[in-house]
């Protein structure tokens, strides 16, 4: 694999004490980074050569890699064998891209994740202080679930371990036992997926959400598959629409 991305002016990494490194592509607003509300890109399973170079006039971009987990295709941004290595390496890169764009601190944070990167985002918004997380076709039960038995298990069970905390299994459950504020969830699915895909995942999230009486923005799209539905600006739009403190962005 080509590594020449990673001299890239805008790409960075942290690490941990085990020496595991996070890389990140930190793209600064072009008016106003250090004032300008943070959009958080995380990325579905699979092998993932080089973080996205989408950019915005307005909003900093950080878009980080998940190259862990089983055969380097993600960890579910939560880590190895439960031991919440990811998600402790992508607090370190939201803390590491404020320091460099000299954030103010209560700037704005929004969370973009699909599938793989819906999971992450639901799970590491509330700790990463989100406003809002958009979540495309996300799995919300791993281990246990149909999609689960259908190739990926594997991959579940090296993120969570052999004796996987419910809470973190099953977002349903880390949802309602949280102490920490939530992000308004935007919440998108295709109508015809994998076999019960949209029953097992959003649709239960989404009831749990009306249980808690939470607010949510739902939208099933009337197609078939696994699916990026809305493109990263159109998902921006939706930030700037339904956040009052970002009205001000729209056009």
């Amino acid at each position: 694999m080509n590594d020449d991305w990673k001299e890239d002016t805008f790409v960075h990494y942290v690490s941990n004490d085990d020496g595991k490194k996070m890389w990140f592509r930190l793209k600064p607003a072009r008016e106003s980074s250090e004032k300008a509300p943070i959009y958080l890109i995380l990325h579905g399973h699979g092998t993932t050569s080089r973080p996205t170079l989408y950019g915005e006039i307005k909003w900093n971009v950080i878009a980080p890699m998940d190259n862990f987990g089983e055969e380097n295709k993600g960890s579910w941004w939560i880590g190895e064998n439960g031991d919440f290595s990811t998600s402790e390496l992508l607090s370190k890169v939201v803390t590491k891209s404020k320091e460099i764009l000299n954030s103010d601190k209560d700037v704005i944070l929004c969370i973009y994740g699909s599938s793989m990167g819906g999971y992450g985002a639901i799970l590491n918004g509330p700790k990463l202080g989100a406003k809002a997380v958009y979540a495309n076709v996300p799995q919300i039960k791993l281990l246990g679930s149909t999609y689960s038995e259908l190739g990926m298990k594997k991959y579940f069970q090296t993120a969570l371990g052999t004796t996987p905390d419910e809470r973190y299994n099953d977002l349903n459950i880390f949802i309602r036992n949280t102490d920490e504020d939530l992000p308004l969830f935007f919440i998108c699915e295709n109508r015809f997926g994998q076999r019960d895909y949209l029953s097992q995942q959003a649709m239960s999230f989404v009831s749990t959400l009306t249980d808690l009486g939470l607010n949510y923005h739902l939208e099933i799209v009337p197609t078939s598959g696994h699916n990026k539905n809305l493109g990263l600006r159109e998902v921006r739009v939706l930030f700037e629409k339904f956040i009052p403190e970002l009205n001000y962005l729209l056009d």
